[in-house]
């Protein structure tokens, strides 16, 4: 099966279902992060400035990643199994700032929310406009 353009079709759609549960639940992970993040008792406060360097840095990198990543130059239309490379792959690598961030809020005392709370909306932005089935099919098939 192959995903011309924007998937439109119904078998365009089920193909492409199992990968969309998969960026959600790593969304929704993170927002769960958030929230047990809040029930340990972690206070929004200014982190360190090593901090905050460390989630930008890692967050510039991981959006640079997802931006300028070279992708597979498919000679037809992309298959399912290259969207599913591309789409793991750039979610892992967008979800990265925010397990960082998490590490470093249990780092710091007291736990600190913001330094996990800001590359965390980052990877979510970034999860939802990189690394999405649709948007990766779209990309890809333009690639070709």
């Amino acid at each position: 099966m192959s995903f011309p353009g924007a998937p439109v079709d119904e078998g365009h759609r089920q193909a492409l279902r199992p990968l969309a549960v998969v960026v959600a639940a790593m969304a929704g992970g993170l927002v769960m992060l958030a929230v047990v993040l809040v029930l340990v008792g972690a206070r929004l406060e200014t982190p360190d400035t090593w901090q905050l360097v460390v989630v930008g840095l890692a967050t510039l990198g991981s959006w640079g990643l997802a931006l300028a990543a070279p992708l597979p130059r498919p000679s037809g239309p992309p298959t399912p199994a290259q969207v599913q490379t591309s789409v793991v792959l750039r979610a892992a690598i967008l979800e990265a700032p925010a397990m960082i961030g998490l590490v470093l809020a249990f780092v710091s005392q007291p736990l600190n929310l913001l330094v996990y709370l800001l590359p965390a909306l980052f990877s979510l932005g970034g999860l939802w406009l990189f690394a999405r089935p649709s948007v990766v099919a779209r990309r890809l098939s333009r690639a070709s």
